[in-house]
């Protein structure tokens, strides 16, 4: 790596916040990386400004201790207005392979839903992928609980 002039940088190591950029940079930018064609290789683009790690570094700040780079929507590139620091939980509801319901006009995957109803996620999937249920009515059919029924969600009804 060689040392460089932003101190994130030494001939064994760098920092945090330097790996995250250099693994967008990656992501969009080689060819030749694993992950390339789920980034630059669908049009996923880091802005020019971010192509200089001292300028990433001055718009994000150090990365958070247990924190990732996240884009808040996966459809458009590495920006300040589309990037922040994630937990792996927020990384990991964050991506394109979850389902998302829209129930009363709010968008959550099915493990934020089943969050919501203190369900198993893979059970409220179920209702839906499997038995033909509604959105609506997954969401609004309390869990069975040792023979009873829960609270589910508020209907209108």
């Amino acid at each position: 790596m060689g040392n460089s002039k932003h101190g994130h940088t030494t001939h064994t190591s760098s920092s945090p916040t330097y790996k995250s950029w250099h693994m967008m940079m990656q992501r969009c930018g080689n060819p030749n990386y694993s992950q390339y064609a789920d980034y630059g290789g669908r049009g996923i683009t880091v802005c020019n400004r971010w192509k200089t790690f001292q300028f990433f570094l001055q718009d994000m700040g150090l990365r958070p201790i247990g924190m990732t780079l996240d884009r808040k929507n996966n459809n458009k590139g590495y920006t300040l207005a589309n990037c922040k620091w994630s937990t792996k939980v927020e990384q990991q509801r964050n991506q394109r392979s979850n389902n998302v319901w829209t129930y009363k006009g709010e968008r959550k995957t099915v493990a934020e839903w089943a969050e919501q109803l203190g369900m198993k996620r893979h059970s409220l999937y179920m209702r839906v992928a499997t038995y033909g249920w509604t959105v609506r009515k997954a969401l609004t059919t309390p869990p069975m609980m040792r023979g009873r029924r829960k609270k589910g969600i508020e209907t209108d009804q």
